[in-house]
């Protein structure tokens, strides 16, 4: 999966972006609802009465609705971000290089699977 310097390859990171774009685009598409709009509602001050006011029941409850979606497609963006700037593919908990087979499991993944699964037993 890595050379030894811990980077992904080319070819992975050519094949991973497609992955993730086509699932970001499905996402979006089942979402129904424009991502830059998203983005507005999911990153307001949850304690601004006078904003949350002003939006509208129905986006307030397709939100909640769909939180599990949202959550998914801001994982894939974060790992959009990674293959951007170089660390697609290497844990931030460990430092080594996420196997190819974890990668295609999970193509967002942001642990490798040792790691995630101690976050998940919570003994950190």
């Amino acid at each position: 999966m890595a050379n030894v310097k811990g980077k992904t390859k080319s070819s992975d990171v050519r094949y991973f972006r497609q992955v993730l774009e086509q699932k970001s685009s499905e996402l979006r598409s089942q979402l129904g609802v424009p991502w830059a709009r998203l983005v507005l509602h999911a990153s307001a001050d949850p304690y601004d009465t006078a904003d949350w006011a002003e939006k509208s029941h129905e986006e307030w409850i397709y939100l909640q609705k769909n939180n599990l979606e949202v959550a998914l497609l801001r994982e894939i963006e974060g790992a959009l971000e990674r293959l951007r700037d170089g660390t697609y593919g290497t844990c931030p908990d460990c430092g080594m290089p996420m196997s190819r087979k974890r990668l295609e499991a999970v193509p967002w993944a942001f642990y490798c699977v040792t790691c995630q699964e101690r976050r998940q037993s919570g003994s950190n």
